[in-house]
This record gives structure tokens, C-alpha cells and sequence, in this order.
């Protein structure tokens, strides 16, 4: 599905506006836990965990930042890699889709892929079409997947409106016990299999908080995710945004994911900055710039992003 313009409701004079729909919701969920004077968007070392304290601090002053990447890269307002924003329109274009939400977290992510797509079917960008979209969101914080249902609750209205409907299963997993991701990975497919569903996304945002060593440790669960949905019988559709990362160990460990992809399906797509041939690059990958308008303080913000995708079909 192709698109010749962006709403100017949130891409205007080169500047992106969160879907209001999203950034309101996120508003009136701090609002009402007392958080809203708590918001230090700039704070250092806020990377979100299983301590409640971390969770909390994290969709106070994380969640924007996320949301704002995410809605670049499945908008496309400059029109840098088409084919992502292509791939995002095509699966969540109509019918049944089942996203996995890896180490979810408050579920940023992916509330604006689905706040993105509401925006584009309100504005007659795209066709309204009846779209049905189960979540499973893993996080290894409850409390962060609290707070992930809690703002889904309040963006539900809208999407009804625009076509869309939700469900969410919320599964507390730590993806450093691949034991652990297997059995959430039974049960998702299951699920899918009772819905007669093949298509599916994962969607991973912001994963790279952990640091090398953490992201060593769930290798495992990573890999075996992308063996599951690399079955011959599946749509499938990997999604994983991340902020600016200034060293090469986030590259090595994306490689290693898209190589296990590769070997199973013998075919891959990827869109990332910097690769060679195969899709396995030792390098950085090159982080794109954009701007976009904090909801909360007004503050014009420079943020950055590097995106890794690919799919079997």
C-alpha cells in the first residue's frame, strides 16, 4: 500500500507531531498517577526494568521519545525507506494480524504503529478497512505492562472508530531464559491457530538500554523468536527501532538474529543504514535524524533512530 502525503496533524515544516491520540492518552495516564510534574524527559540513565521504580520512571520520561521514533519510521515523512512504511501498511492493512511485542515494556512501540495507522485512515490516507489485532506484549516488569494496558484502554475508543480493533495478552517473560520465551511462543501461535492467522509482526523498540552484555544473555530467545516466525506457512515481519547507538555491538547482535532468519528461509529483506550484500554488517549502523514537538512541554526535540527489518515474504 502506497501513500502520496502525510497528514500535516504530524508531519508539518519538517517537524513530526505525536498522534494526539497517543500523546493525550499518555497525558491523562500521568495526570492521573500524580506523574505529570515528575516528567524530566532529558534525565539520564532511564532505561526501564523489573523494579517498579524503573518501570514508573520509564513511561514518564521515555515514552514520548519512543513513540516519536516509532511514528517516524512507520510514517516515512521524508521518504527514506519506503518499503519499511510499505511493509507496516501492508500487514496492518485489513483482516486478522498477530503482533508479538518483545520486552514490551509500557508498549510504546507499538501503540504508535496503531496510533500512525488510526491517523492515516482518519485523514482518508489510507483505506478504513475492518482490522483485527491481537498483542502479546512480554516485558520482564509488570508494572510496566500495567501501564502498557492502562494507555491501550484509553487510544481504544479511537481506533474503534477508525476500524481497528485490540485485543492484548500481557506476559510477564524474561527473554534471558529462552525456557521461558518458548512457552509464550506455544501459546502465541495457539492463539493464532484458533483465529486461523499466518501473519504476524514483532515489533522491538528501544531493546539496545540493556547494553551489550544484557543483550548477549537473550540472544537465545531472540534467535529462536525469529526461527519460530520464519515457518514457510507464515507471514511474517520483523520490526526493531532503535535510538542512536554509538558502538558496533547492536549491529553484531541484529546480524546474528536476521542470520538465523536467513538460514531457515534462505531469503531476506533487510533495511538498515549501512550492510553488505548479505546483510551482515560490522559497522554501526547509520542513525537518522528528525525533529519532532514534545506534547508535554512544547520543547522542539532532536531524536534519533536505526531500524533493522526483515520479513519472509
Amino acid at each position: 500500500m502506497k501513500i502520496k502525503y502525510i497528514s500535516p496533524n504530524i508531519w508539518n515544516d519538517e517537524i513530526l507531531s505525536i498522534s494526539a491520540n497517543l500523546s493525550d492518552s499518555h497525558r491523562s495516564f500521568l495526570s492521573e498517577k500524580g506523574w505529570t510534574e515528575s516528567y524530566q524527559p532529558n534525565l539520564p540513565g532511564i532505561i526501564g526494568g523489573e523494579i517498579s521504580t524503573h518501570a514508573r520512571d520509564h513511561v514518564i520520561n521515555r515514552f514520548l521519545n519512543s513513540a516519536a521514533r516509532m511514528q517516524y519510521v512507520c510514517t516515512d515523512p521524508n521518504k527514506e525507506q519506503p518499503h519499511i512504511r510499505q511493509m507496516i501498511l501492508d500487514q496492518l492493512a485489513l483482516g486478522e494480524i498477530f503482533i508479538l511485542d518483545v520486552a514490551a515494556g509500557n508498549g510504546a512501540g507499538t501503540l504508535s504503529i496503531l496510533s500512525s495507522i488510526c491517523e492515516l485512515r482518519e485523514h482518508s490516507i489510507i483505506p478504513t478497512l475492518p482490522l483485527n489485532v491481537s498483542i502479546f506484549g512480554l516485558d520482564i516488569s509488570p508494572d510496566a505492562l500495567s501501564f502498557y494496558a492502562a494507555i491501550l484502554g484509553k487510544i481504544t475508543p479511537r481506533l474503534k472508530s477508525c476500524g481497528i480493533q485490540v485485543a492484548i495478552d500481557l506476559c510477564v517473560c524474561n527473554l534471558k531464559i529462552s525456557g521461558e520465551i518458548d512457552q509464550v511462543l506455544d501459546t502465541f501461535f495457539d492463539a493464532a491457530k484458533g483465529k486461523t492467522c499466518k501473519r504476524f509482526l514483532c515489533t522491538i523498540s528501544a531493546l539496545s538500554g540493556v547494553k551489550k552484555e544484557g543483550m548477549a544473555e537473550m540472544m537465545d530467545s531472540l534467535k529462536l523468536i525469529a526461527a519460530r516466525l520464519s515457518h514457510k506457512t507464515r507471514s511474517s515481519s520483523w520490526l526493531w527501532v532503535e535510538p542512536k547507538v554509538e558502538k558496533t555491538w547492536l549491529s553484531v547482535f541484529a546480524s546474528a538474529v536476521k542470520l538465523t532468519f536467513k538460514q531457515l528461509i534462505g531469503a531476506l529483506n533487510i533495511a538498515a543504514e549501512k550492510s553488505n550484500s548479505n546483510g551482515m554488517s560490522g559497522k554501526a549502523e547509520t542513525a537518522r535524524t528528525f525533529r519532532w514537538i514534545d506534547p508535554l512541554n512544547g520543547h522542539l526535540t532532536t531524536s534519533h533512530v536505526i531500524v533493522v527489518e526483515f520479513r519472509n515474504s
